[in-house]
Order: C-alpha cells, then structure tokens, then sequence
C-alpha cells in the first residue's frame, strides 16, 4: 500500500499537474498527501571581470522566499484537487533538491515535474539527482498531466537490478491497475530469449497477485524510450515504471538512454527507481 506521498510544490503555480495526479493518488490509497516548498535565498554574486561582489539583501530575499511558501501553501490547500484528503504542510529554506532527498523519508514516493532548469537551482529540484540520491522511487509528471488513473501500466522490462527493484516499489501500484504490460524493447532476434525473460517477471507479479502479462517488443522507433512510449499510447497507459540507472562523474549524474529519455521527454507520467 502507499500511505504517504510527498509532493513537491513549486512558486509561480506551474506545479498544478503533479499536485493533481499526486491528489488522486493519495485518493485511490487513501494515503496522506504532504505538500513541501523547499527555496535558497541568493547569495551575494561576484562579478567575473571586476571581481566585485553583488550586494544582495540576505534578509530581504529570505523573506522573499518565506512569501513563497506561504503563497505555495495557499496554492495546495486551497486546491480542489486534495479536497477531502488527509493532508501536511511543509516547508525549509535550502537547496531544493536536498531538501527533498532529506525529507523523502517520510513517504513512499516524492513526486517531482522534470524541468529544472525553469526556476533554476535555487527554486527547482532535479528529479534524476533527487531519484538517484533519496532511496525512495519518484513519480516525474510531465507538465499539462492532469490525470494519472494508472489503470493499464507498462513495465519497461531490462534484465538489471533498477528493474527488479522499480518492479517491487511499484507494487502498490501494479496491484491495483485493471492490466500491467512487462515489455522488453529488443531487437527482432531477440524475441524469444525477452520472451523467457519477461514471462519470468510476469509470472512473478502474478504471484503477487498482479494482472501482468508478458509483451516482448521488437525495436520499432528511434530509441528504446520512443518504443515504450509507442507501447504506452497502443494499450492506453498513462505510466511507465521503469528502473533508473546511471553512475555519478564530479557530482553529476549521467544516466542511461532510457532513463535520461523518459526524464526529458516523457509524455506520459515515469515512476522510477534506483
């Protein structure tokens, strides 16, 4: 079961969509929705040529920031979307994206938007550097996602430890949904050793008590996300689960084509784990 979901609430309302599917989540679950803002205040610039500081008024922008909250908060209460649902308030002055790791242990999945770079570093989070960081799986909406039924769910299947372990997180979810699809994109010779492969995993689900049914795919778009999409939109589903991997270089995470494609430009709603 999920019991808990925390979503992020960004300033300047463009965190409607997620708030959205999140609600009707926490409905299907009767789980308890935690709203969280999370900003840094600006710290003082130095001007590369002159090497001459930016003054910035640290009390005057953190009060900046402390209005946005309470205007995020607003926003989440008010919204009709979570109307009758338990729901918690939070908000902290820090970086995003590590506030939302630190604060991910109080539910069972963080659900993100995936545009970053919109309010920069010290408003937005990365939802792949808080997936790969938090220890919990992520729910990334697409902007304009107003929905999440997650009646029919496609599983992107790869023989890895991230798949195995998005298949167990999402459980709650698969459990629930009228139909799962476990697909492996492969090329066309590779057919039937996918086919054992994700017979395996469907099998397994069921043992779970999931309606899963094993759907190896030859390769059939540009890459494998664009295939699985394709799948996606031919059964109907508005979720793909799917395991993220990627490794850390200075600080930076690089992922995998998969992942990096279903972060960027997914338009249906990822649930990914690490």
């Amino acid at each position: 079961m999920l019991t808990s979901i925390l979503v992020h609430i960004e300033p300047a309302g463009i965190s409607r969509s997620r708030l959205e599917c999140a609600a009707q989540l926490a409905r299907r679950f009767n789980a308890r929705l935690i709203g969280i803002a999370a900003g840094q205040p600006r710290a003082p610039m130095v001007d590369s040529y002159g090497g001459v500081a930016i003054a910035v008024d640290m009390e005057a922008e953190e009060e900046h920031v402390r209005t946005e909250f309470r205007n995020s908060e607003a926003s989440f209460r008010n919204s009709p979307a979570v109307n009758g649902l338990q729901i918690e308030w939070r908000s902290v002055i820090g970086f995003p994206e590590d506030v939302l790791v630190r604060e991910s242990r109080a539910a069972d999945i963080t659900v993100l938007g995936r545009d970053p770079a919109r309010l920069g570093v010290f408003r937005s989070a990365d939802p792949g550097d808080v997936l790969m960081r938090a220890g919990r799986p992520v729910l990334v909406v697409p902007e304009g996602a107003r929905s999440l039924e997650a009646k029919h769910i496609v599983v992107a299947w790869t023989d890895t430890r991230e798949a195995r372990r998005a298949c167990l997180d999402a459980l709650p979810l698969l459990k629930a949904a009228d139909a799962v699809s476990v697909i492996e994109v492969v090329d066309q010779s590779e057919i039937g050793p996918a086919k054992a492969r994700v017979t395996d995993v469907a099998t397994f689900l069921g043992r779970h008590g999931v309606k899963a049914k094993a759907e190896p795919c030859a390769w059939a778009e540009r890459s494998v996300a664009d295939s699985l999409i394709l799948a996606a939109e031919q059964r109907g589903a508005d979720l793909i689960v799917a395991g993220a991997y990627g490794h850390t270089r200075l600080r930076e995470w690089v992922f995998g084509g998969v992942t990096a494609d279903l972060l960027a430009r997914s338009p249906k709603c990822s649930f990914l784990a690490h």
